[in-house]
């Protein structure tokens, strides 16, 4: 009992340590944080967006609107990289919904599920939509 609640406080203090770097205002991304964050989103993301970014994945020639090219994020949002509002999208549980299917999955529900049986799932959840936020971060075109 005892072995079981030590792995989960050492996962909630593992997701806030991978979240409090990523929650900083302006900061870039570290070059750790982004590789986290590609294999996040390679595992989640790059069907639909491509292993580039590019909106070329597997299955965009069967997707209507076309994946977005997230590479081109800061240059559409006048030159910044806006951290908080990638973070919403990709976690998606804040859009209304109310008419038809959303664009991308929920993510935030999909990383909520397969979170397992942690304490703060919440937290696992906001650390690893981070960790994507900041590997697109460092991805954008110059």
């Amino acid at each position: 009992m005892i072995a079981i609640g030590v792995k989960r406080s050492c996962l909630i203090w593992s997701a806030a340590l991978l979240l409090a770097p990523a929650l900083a205002w302006g900061a870039e991304a570290s070059p750790g944080t982004a590789a986290q964050g590609h294999k996040l989103y390679l595992r989640y993301c790059s069907a639909c967006h491509g292993d580039a970014g590019k909106g070329d994945g597997i299955v965009s020639g069967l997707m209507s609107p076309k994946p977005t090219d997230l590479t081109q994020l800061a240059r559409a949002s006048g030159g910044t990289f806006d951290a908080a509002a990638v973070r919403r999208s990709i976690d998606g549980r804040e859009t209304v919904r109310a008419h038809g299917d959303p664009d991308m999955p929920v993510w935030g529900e999909v990383l909520t599920s397969e979170a397992g049986p942690v304490t703060d799932r919440e937290a696992v959840v906001q650390a690893q939509v981070a960790l994507i936020t900041d590997y697109l971060a460092s991805i954008q075109a110059k």
